[in-house]
């Protein structure tokens, strides 16, 4: 049995220890510490006590804790830290989020946490800036966006990691450069809206998409897997998915004219009397669907329930049910990513990491509340990655 005098020898051996190997360079700033494991059994010692101890480290400015990842070496005064760089598309500003902005905000949270800084710049401002030698040095770079990974090459060298937020892979400009991506899982999303409305008792379930049929848009790629989760979903529950589908000839040119040109595709699914739901393939799109069952006078109590993606719990006059996009994970995760490769945590081939999309769901208008049936989801363009 380890005495406390025992305990306590043994406790401060440990911190002696840590203390001797980071003066005397065996840890250097931004090394992992063993596990708590392997600190507790070298020294004989309960994980709670290990534990006390590297939090006062870290209390100290010694130590530092980086969650889902480990203890490291605190970095000196001295030290610059790793410049994580995140490049966006310019837009006016709207004076509300965007999506954009809360992937931001779940980037520059956990590069922070991982020791290092952050900086978000307009894509074309940071090319000029690559290209005539401006852009200080940057240890990853990611692209909020689903095209133009191609530009990832300018930034860098051979050891800055990139990551992408997109749903198709690309080929990078040279064999040894690794591109990896991170976006939500579209396709399990589908499936979620879907399975949300049958097992409120829905048996026909339309699908309501942006993209068109054999033409290949990365715009709306996202659209595309949507409808595979719908279909993968209706297909599971043995219901019929044959002239269920409806999509435009072409798909929107613009963020802007997607509920314009969803209303008009919405027309075909108005005058579908055995449709009782439709699952949206985005915000723009339930407006579409809305707009449509406004334009032929048909009362709220004999709209089609609706779900789409994003979280607005709003569309018209309705109450919707949401799909959420989890932007701040996509951020938090493509920092992380970026962390791992720099540190070589993560080696090999690009990793695609797709995060789950959870289903919000919200009361229900034919409940006495306000609205169109039954709650609806939405979404913003650059959620849509």
């Amino acid at each position: 049995m380890v005495t406390r005098r025992t305990s306590e020898r043994q406790r401060q051996a440990l911190v002696d220890d840590l203390r001797q190997a980071c003066r005397e360079g065996h840890l250097r700033p931004g090394d992992m510490l063993p596990t708590v494991r392997e600190l507790q059994e070298k020294y004989r010692l309960s994980p709670r006590t290990v534990t006390s101890e590297l939090r006062k480290l870290v209390d100290e400015g010694l130590l530092r804790t980086v969650p889902r990842v480990g203890v490291f070496v605190a970095d000196t005064a001295s030290a610059e830290p790793d410049s994580y760089l995140m490049l966006v598309q310019a837009t006016g500003s709207t004076g509300t989020m965007t999506t954009v902005d809360r992937v931001r905000l779940g980037f520059e949270e956990r590069v922070t946490q991982l020791g290092a800084a952050s900086a978000t710049m307009d894509i074309d401002a940071a090319l000029r800036r690559a290209l005539d030698g401006t852009l200080p040095p940057i240890a990853g770079a990611f692209l909020a966006m689903p095209d133009r990974g191609e530009d990832l090459a300018a930034f860098g060298d051979a050891s800055t990691a990139r990551v992408r937020w997109a749903s198709i892979p690309m080929t990078p400009p040279t064999p040894e450069m690794v591109i990896d991506m991170v976006t939500v899982d579209h396709v399990d999303g589908g499936r979620a809206a879907t399975r949300h409305l049958w097992q409120r008792g829905h048996r026909r379930i339309a699908y309501l998409g942006l993209h068109a049929e054999g033409i290949e848009d990365p715009r709306y790629h996202w659209s595309v897997l949507r409808m595979r989760g719908w279909r993968d979903a209706m297909e599971q529950f043995g219901e019929r998915v044959e002239n269920i589908s409806f999509l435009p000839d072409a798909p929107p040119d613009s963020f802007e004219r997607q509920a314009e040109i969803a209303a008009l595709v919405a027309r075909a699914v108005v005058v579908r009397r055995d449709v009782t739901a439709v699952v949206c393939a985005s915000h723009n799109a339930a407006l579409g669907m809305a707009a449509a069952l406004r334009t032929a006078d048909v009362p709220p109590e004999g709209w089609p329930a609706m779900v789409a993606f994003e979280d607005i719990a709003e569309v018209g006059d309705g109450i919707l049910t949401s799909v959420r996009v989890p932007c701040e994970d996509i951020g938090r995760e493509a920092a992380q990513i970026l962390w791992e490769r720099r540190h070589a945590r993560l080696e090999g081939p690009p990793v695609d990491r797709r995060l789950p999309m959870p289903v919000i769901r919200r009361v229900d208008s034919q409940h006495g509340w306000s609205g169109s049936g039954e709650p609806v989801a939405t979404e913003s363009a650059e959620a849509q990655a």
